[in-house]
Parts: C-alpha cells; sequence; structure tokens
C-alpha cells in the first residue's frame, strides 16, 4: 500500500497528537483536586484514546501499523507540567496547560487537513469529525480557564 504512505504517515501524527492529549488530561487528573476538572479532564482523556483507536483501524485498513506512541515534544511539555504542578497547584495554571495542548492538536488537525495528500472521503470525514469535536472541547477549557481566573 504504498500509494498510501503519506496518508498513513499524516494519520500516525494525528494518533500521536491524542495520545499526547490523552497523557497530558490524565496528568491534570492527578494534578487537580478539583472533582468537577477531575471529570472533564477524565472526559477529554477518553475522548482521545478513541480518536486514537478509530485513526488506528483506518491505518490499519491502509495496510499500516498502527501508532501506540506519543510524541518527544508531548513528553517533554508534560514533564513541563509537572514540574510546573511542583510549584503552583492552581486550577488556573492545570487548565492553562490544557488549553495549550488543545491548540496543539488542533494544529495538527489543520495540517492534516491542509496538506496536500489524496484523502478518501471516509478518511476525511472521521478526521473532520474529530476535529470539529476537538475545537468544542477547546473552547470548553478555554471558558472554564476564564470563569475559574474571575473567579480567583
Amino acid at each position: 500500500m504504498i500509494m498510501y504512505a503519506d496518508l498513513i504517515d499524516t494519520l500516525n501524527d494525528l494518533v500521536r497528537v491524542n495520545n499526547d492529549r490523552a497523557a497530558g488530561y490524565d496528568t491534570a487528573v492527578r494534578q487537580t483536586k478539583d472533582a468537577g476538572l477531575q471529570h472533564i479532564f477524565q472526559s477529554m482523556a477518553d475522548q482521545s484514546r478513541e480518536y486514537a483507536f478509530e485513526l488506528n483501524r483506518q491505518i490499519r485498513d491502509l495496510g499500516g501499523e498502527e501508532e501506540r506512541d506519543t510524541s518527544l515534544g508531548g513528553d517533554l511539555y508534560r514533564t513541563w507540567m509537572d514540574l510546573k504542578a511542583d510549584f503552583t497547584s492552581s486550577d488556573n495554571s492545570i487548565l492553562s496547560s490544557c488549553e495549550y495542548g488543545e491548540d496543539v492538536a488542533l494544529r495538527v488537525y489543520n495540517m492534516a487537513l491542509s496538506n496536500d495528500i489524496e484523502i478518501p472521503q471516509p478518511v476525511l470525514d472521521l478526521i473532520t469529525r474529530q476535529q470539529g469535536e476537538l475545537k468544542l472541547s477547546h473552547d470548553r477549557i478555554k471558558k472554564h480557564r476564564e470563569l475559574n481566573k474571575a473567579i480567583k
């Protein structure tokens, strides 16, 4: 399936960003004491695990191997989140970190949709749906960060 090598690489990038996102939210769950935020963070981690599963299914269907890893950048960012949490345990700081992670995920999806590779319609529909839902998640995190900041 050489003809799909670029598409498989793109889908692998999307899986990695979702693996990063899930791991980032798992970190955020551990860092906050707020049960409401823990629930939101857990649901977003689960969302990314589902997205990675859906994308990996497409990769397999195209003849590629499933992506299981996170990115080096994501690993470094989570380490920074942990260090930051050691010095400040505010939910606003955690929410800011999560919003940044959402920005990164959306950028990767935007790049996937704007590159010049041929994407079969079912795969395009999947990526577009996930991107739209990620935008809603981003806006939800941003709203919580703004509310948290206004309250504090």
